[in-house]
């Protein structure tokens, strides 16, 4: 190779290293440009707050995904919204009656919200409706916890995605596409968010890997802003509660229609046989013998128990649709445990065994509270049946 030849492939080799340290530096400084940006800029705004708000509930960060809610706010606004008209409708009340639930619903306002505030955290940190043991006993005071979570909704909505997220300053707005999953019906809810000012946390970084290279830099740290934007109330949840309420109604209605004659045919059998069996416990002393105790387990077994069987399996045969799912299943539920609850009062009965009683007591009460539930249900479709639906 002679000599020009030789210099001019160096100095093309010059010029190339020169042009993609060049590039190379352009690439280092855009890189940087974003992360300066993505850290201290983007992820200060509500659109981020949004969109890993949707990606830590799909990835089921608890933890993360509960910081970007005001729950306390959300469920108090919700809670106005669900109440608003809930004895609107029913005309066996009186005006004064009415007056006095509302302002009892009122006054119950601060720990229905706590209630649901817990069993929401339930929900995100272990994947389960638990219903706080303090709720569970509202019975006692008129307060039914689990009907009105089911009213709201909030156990059978899913989040889709969000959308037209708005910055207005201190405040933002966003669009949540959800489904109902009972009915399937999409809507969009209208949430807002609130700025609650800037925090950050410190986050040492050892490494730095840019377009495929890596950069090491002991011991520097960076401040990585996260956040701050909130949700704090869902404009348009009784929209949302409207737009569903019509196919829920029919659902139910149908689900009652249909179950009517079997229902009311075992009513009426069961009331029979509620003779006979205050026949067989009847005594002079109030004590039954060991022949007496024998014959009543003996009719449990043998009569009770299978007629509450029989009855559930016609119910099962029947067909229900999505929206009627609740009272089905509460059905279901109630039989199971007046099953229960007679298996465990014969025990006591042959065996004498008053823990056995103590049981059979205990679960009475809770079928006792699921009848009153399915009576409410089966009163309120009664009241909403011929109500028009809402545009």
């Amino acid at each position: 190779m002679d000599d020009y030849t030789w210099r001019r492939r160096l100095a093309a080799r010059r010029r190339r290293r020169k042009i993609e340290r060049s590039v190379l530096a352009f690439l280092i400084v855009i890189g940087l440009s974003f992360f300066v940006w993505y850290f201290t800029s983007y992820t200060k705004t509500p659109l981020y707050a949004m969109t890993t708000a949707l990606e830590e509930l799909q990835n089921s960060d608890a933890e993360n995904f509960k910081s970007r809610l005001d729950l306390g706010a959300i469920t108090a606004k919700a809670y106005d919204d669900l109440t608003v008209d809930m004895f609107k409708y029913d005309t066996q009340l009186s005006a004064h009656d009415r007056t006095l639930f509302e302002n009892f619903y009122v006054l119950i306002r601060s720990q229905m919200c706590a209630g649901a505030i817990k069993v929401i955290n339930a929900r995100l940190d272990t994947g389960k409706w638990i219903l706080p043991e303090e709720m569970l006993k509202g019975r006692q005071l008129g307060i039914d916890f689990d009907l009105f979570l089911e009213r709201s909704l909030i156990r059978h909505t899913t989040i889709v995605g969000v959308e037209n997220v708005e910055n207005l300053g201190e405040t933002a707005t966003a669009d949540v596409k959800v489904v109902e999953d009972y009915s399937q019906t999409p809507f969009t809810l209208k949430v807002t968010l609130q700025n609650f000012g800037s925090a950050s946390w410190h986050v040492a970084r050892k490494n730095f890997e840019l377009f495929g290279l890596n950069f090491k830099f002991p011991g520097l740290s960076f401040s990585l802003g996260d956040s701050d934007w909130k949700v704090i109330r869902v404009e348009n949840y009784k929209e949302y509660l409207d737009s569903t309420a019509p196919t829920l109604r029919r659902d139910v209605a149908e689900y009652i229609d249909s179950t009517a004659e079997i229902i009311s045919r075992y009513n009426e059998t069961f009331q029979a046989e509620q003779s006979q069996f205050i026949s067989l416990q009847r005594t002079s002393d109030g004590i039954m013998n060991s022949n007496q105790r024998a014959q009543v387990a003996d009719y449990i077994a043998q009569t009770i128990i299978p007629m509450l069987q029989y009855r559930q399996a016609e119910l099962d045969g029947i067909y229900v649709p999505q929206g009627a799912s609740y009272l089905a299943n509460l059905r279901r539920e109630s039989t199971n445990i007046t099953i229960q609850a007679w298996q465990n009062y014969s025990r006591g009965l042959i065996e004498d065994d008053q823990a056995a009683f103590f049981t059979a007591e205990s679960l009475h009460k809770q079928e006792l509270a699921l009848d009153q539930r399915i009576e409410e249900i089966v009163h309120n479709s009664a009241i909403t049946k011929d109500l028009p639906d809402l545009p």
